[in-house]
């Protein structure tokens, strides 16, 4: 075994989803290589601060290479923790990537090659679980920020909507489901395993004070830990005034996007966003920078069979734009962006945004991570509705 190998094992054990997770969750940067008997060329994903960059099978590369590794279901692995240099021609989240490919297996669009794993649920511990839900887990938790343990049984509320609090659990074990209630009824958005968080970093803005935005239940026995909220907030209170309006933007884009992904599991959605009295707006592709609103409103857009959708609406003191390291979603790869004719922005450098983020606790990046997956998953969980045809214009 070469000495940069530092991970190695079978996809009939892990599948490529949750281990593409593990790797994006430690910020790991490497090749991650695999391989199949009577294969004549193997698979490599490069990737960088854990978010695939390129992939190639022979004469295979970019997005096209890695969605068919999804399908090589007996593949062995291993990661190399080294540096890489290849051009980045995948552009997508990493979420959004396991999402997509995963749809793409159930629906044929992906060809399985090789044996039926062991264990199908390892092969796919981010795809969907048996309520056709997908699963957010997390990375290892730090237990210097867990002050207390709770247990919860099996259809305990945990946190219920509408009502206040600021505290943070994080899952130490068993699976829990976030559920959104609006007046047309009951909306089940995702489910949470063992790593991530139960609470939002917009409790850092309005402390002791904000209104949660959804229900969460036990949906098996639940052993979570309490966080040390006054440790989190005080290193949220040291941050920039750009990272704290940076954390409020994602903080309104989540319960935005969640909002809409229920009345489109409600079928209380209308397609096509009144968009007429708006322009497109081109976001630049520059990793350079982000855009905070200066003023006026920009739209968040995606394009479906009947029109459009929009995931979420922004306004002033909003970030528009990617941010690499944070594996943000949305604009400019996979959405449009309308604005109105009052809209002007203020360009944001990311070198500092990146310095300050490298300075943060381990803890505090994986609760910003955890906000932006949920975003990404949020959104996939919305289009596989409309995909399902379970949604459509309402008279």
């Amino acid at each position: 075994m070469s000495a940069n190998i530092v991970l190695s094992g079978s996809l009939k054990f892990i599948g490529l989803g949750e281990l593409l997770q593990l790797l994006g969750g430690n910020a790991s940067t490497g090749t991650l290589t695999l391989t199949r008997e009577n294969c004549d060329h193997p698979g490599r994903i490069f990737i960088i601060d854990g978010n695939p960059i390129n992939s190639e099978i022979g004469n295979i590369k970019g997005l096209d290479a890695l969605n068919r590794l999804f399908g090589w279901v007996d593949a062995d692995y291993e990661f190399s923790n080294e540096s890489v240099s290849c051009e980045q021609v995948i552009k997508k989240s990493r979420m959004e990537i396991i999402l997509d490919a995963l749809r793409m297996v159930d629906d044929g669009e992906i060809q399985i090659v090789g044996e039926t794993p062991d264990n199908p649920e390892a092969a796919a511990v981010d795809d969907a679980d048996s309520s056709y839900l997908p699963v957010i887990k997390g990375p290892l938790i730090d237990y210097i920020y867990v002050v207390d343990e709770e247990e919860f049984s099996a259809g305990k509320e945990i946190v219920y909507q509408e009502k206040y609090g600021n505290w943070f659990w994080v899952i130490l074990e068993g699976k829990v489901e976030v559920i959104r209630l609006l007046p047309e009824g009951t909306a089940p958005i995702t489910r949470l395993a063992d790593g991530a968080f139960i609470g939002s970093i917009g409790s850092f803005m309005r402390k002791g004070s904000l209104q949660r935005s959804a229900t969460v239940v036990a949906v098996t026995d639940v052993q979570l830990g309490v966080m040390d909220y006054d440790l989190l907030f005080r290193e949220y209170s040291e941050l920039s005034a750009i990272w704290q309006s940076l954390l409020a933007s994602l903080d309104n884009r989540l319960r935005q996007v969640t909002t809409n992904c229920a009345k489109v599991i409600l079928n209380e959605y209308f397609a096509q966003p009144s968009i007429d009295s708006l322009n497109l707006w081109q976001c630049p592709e520059d990793e350079d920078s982000i855009y905070m609103i200066k003023s006026g409103e920009a739209v968040i857009v995606r394009g479906i069979e009947n029109g459009y959708i929009e995931l979420c609406a922004l306004e002033k003191n909003d970030m528009l734009g990617y941010i690499p390291f944070l594996n943000t979603s949305h604009e400019p790869h996979s959405a449009a962006v309308y604005v109105s004719q009052d809209f002007e922005y203020i360009p944001i450098e990311l070198t500092g945004i990146r310095k300050e983020y490298k300075r943060m606790s381990q803890t505090f990046k994986n609760l910003i991570k955890h906000t932006t997956i949920s975003v990404s998953v949020t959104t996939g969980r919305l289009f596989d509705v409309i995909k399902a045809g379970r949604f459509g214009p309402q008279s």
